[in-house]
């Protein structure tokens, strides 16, 4: 499909702005996106946009009208790039068409390393932050506190604070503590992955409270000879979550339902009832599946939600001492 590009020239300037399928607004009005301050030209004039590789231009009712070449627009009309679109009294727009490169077929996703998220990237910006605007909410973190770029060659850059650096495919990254990395999306089709009734892991996690350095798990895979022993935050950690999914699977809680525990109540059970930061639990949650994967487990064994986490095991035992 080909790229499209509207632009339009002044004795010093020029203008360009990409085209797609959502229709790009021309006007006066400062929310246009692109902005002409020309008198004859109404405050909102023009759509222009992409739709079955063909340029398509439609005028908004404007008072001077819309032309390609000497013929108004009167409804929804196509637009070559040989034609030239006049807008008001004597400004000109320029369509240009060329076939994309093989970069410019790139697509990147972000990948967000605590949770199993991926956020494609839409144009050339993706915003992070905990700005209304951000394309990427995180909580707690400024409006802006990230840009990524991907510029139409399949450069990367990310903008932090007041430094602008090269981004390399797979780097992983950190914003606001939560770990980030920038990934190529594949058109390849993997199958999905039947759901089991009950854990899709043969992991068995065994903890208790009365260690003897505190707190402690251990998760062993029966099928093979992959074992982890866990203390400090992290063995709390699958503590907390072994715990609840002992105590669903006693009331006979649904495969579904069972083992999910709230962010906050998991939160204070690590680092006091005044412990409000999910990003610290973020960060906690993602060593840990660092760890495991390291030790030979699969990592995914503990599944997240926007609200909260559980593990996923065969056989879960809670002991004394």
């Amino acid at each position: 499909m080909n790229r499209y590009e509207v632009s339009i020239k002044s004795d010093e300037t020029e203008a360009r702005l990409t085209l797609g399928a959502t229709p790009l607004t021309i006007g006066r009005s400062p929310t246009s996106d692109m902005v002409l301050t020309e008198e004859t030209v109404s405050w909102h004039h023009a759509h222009l946009w992409v739709e079955g590789d063909q340029v398509w231009v439609r005028d908004l009712n404007s008072r001077n009208g819309t032309y390609i070449n000497d013929e108004r627009v009167r409804a929804a009309q196509p637009l070559e790039p040989s034609q030239t679109l006049r807008i008001g009294r004597q400004l000109a727009l320029q369509i240009t068409s060329e076939q994309p490169t093989e970069a410019q077929h790139i697509s990147w996703l972000l990948e967000d390393l605590q949770d199993t998220l991926l956020f494609p990237i839409r144009g050339e910006r993706l915003r992070l932050g905990g700005g209304a605007d951000a394309d990427v909410r995180i909580p707690g973190a400024p409006g802006r506190a990230a840009t990524i770029m991907a510029h139409p060659d399949g450069a990367l850059q990310i903008g932090q604070a007041s430094e602008l650096r090269a981004l390399e495919e797979g780097e992983i990254f950190q914003v606001h503590a939560r770990d980030y990395r920038i990934v190529r999306a594949t058109d390849t089709h993997a199958p999905t992955v039947e759901w089991s009734s009950r854990a899709p892991y043969p992991y068995t996690a065994e903890v208790t409270a009365q260690g003897p350095s505190g707190t402690q798990a251990r998760l062993t895979d029966p099928n093979s000879d992959a074992e982890l022993l866990l203390t400090g935050n992290r063995g709390i950690l699958l503590y907390v979550l072994t715990t609840k999914l002992v105590e669903d699977r006693a009331t006979n809680m649904s495969p579904a339902s069972e083992g999910w525990c709230n962010d906050q109540d998991v939160l204070r059970a690590i680092w006091g009832r005044n412990a409000t930061d999910t990003n610290t639990l973020h960060v906690l949650v993602y060593r840990l599946r660092k760890a495991a994967e390291k030790a030979g487990f699969e990592s995914w064994f503990i599944e997240k939600r926007q609200w909260g986490l559980r593990v996923r095991l065969a056989s879960a035992k809670l002991l004394e001492s």
